[in-house]
């Protein structure tokens, strides 16, 4: 594509032309990502990338002054890329200070962490009444009267309710993660990033 069709098609993404948007797309996405790929080893990340060189493209649209859209694309997409390889060696290099004892530890925290978000986005899925109940009843250890009495319901209530939560929980998380969650709430481990009231 010549200069003065490039400024051309650059002139009508600025005002919001998403034909254009989506020719300029069309005709720059697949060598962007292997030119992406040529730094980064990594084709999906490399695909990520360059979709967000576009995405950034279309919101500062109106704002960039481009001579060759082109030219832009790509110091755009060697940019970010350069911004990744950065970061990749800073966090080699961290990992690398690690003894090994330190990086298991590093392991555990971060699949500790990932099973807390499963459990605890489990414990967000149930019912609000049944989850407000087993809240109270795993975490706060209210006992069965105490919660009738704070929520103004049965003790039966309560019983059914605890009971439908530990159904639908086994029924969501895998054995392994159903004895984690009562590890967790027995060692009070579990922060749970919503409230229930």
């Amino acid at each position: 594509m010549t200069q003065k069709k490039e400024h051309i098609l650059f002139a009508e993404i600025s005002t919001g032309s998403e034909k254009a948007f989506n020719t300029a797309f069309d005709l720059y996405y697949s060598p962007l990502c292997f030119f992406a790929d040529r730094m980064l080893r990594d084709f999906d990340l490399s695909r990520s990338l360059v979709q967000q060189v576009f995405v950034d493209l279309w919101i500062k649209r109106s704002r960039l002054q481009i001579d060759s859209l082109q030219s832009y694309l790509y110091q755009s997409v060697r940019n970010a890329s350069l911004d990744v390889l950065k970061h990749k060696k800073a966090e080699s290099k961290y990992l690398a200070t690690l003894e090994p004892k330190e990086m298991g530890e590093l392991t555990d925290l971060i699949e500790e962490a990932e099973l807390a978000d499963r459990i605890n986005r489990a414990i967000q899925n149930l019912p609000e009444k049944c989850r407000e109940v087993f809240v109270l009843c795993r975490f706060e250890e209210l006992k069965y009267a105490e919660i009738a009495d704070r929520l103004n319901i049965s003790v039966k209530t309560v019983e059914m309710q605890v009971g439908i939560a530990l159904k639908k929980l086994r029924k969501e998380l895998s054995d392994y993660q159903m004895i984690q969650l009562l590890t967790i709430i027995s060692r009070k481990k579990l922060q749970l990033p919503y409230r229930v009231f």
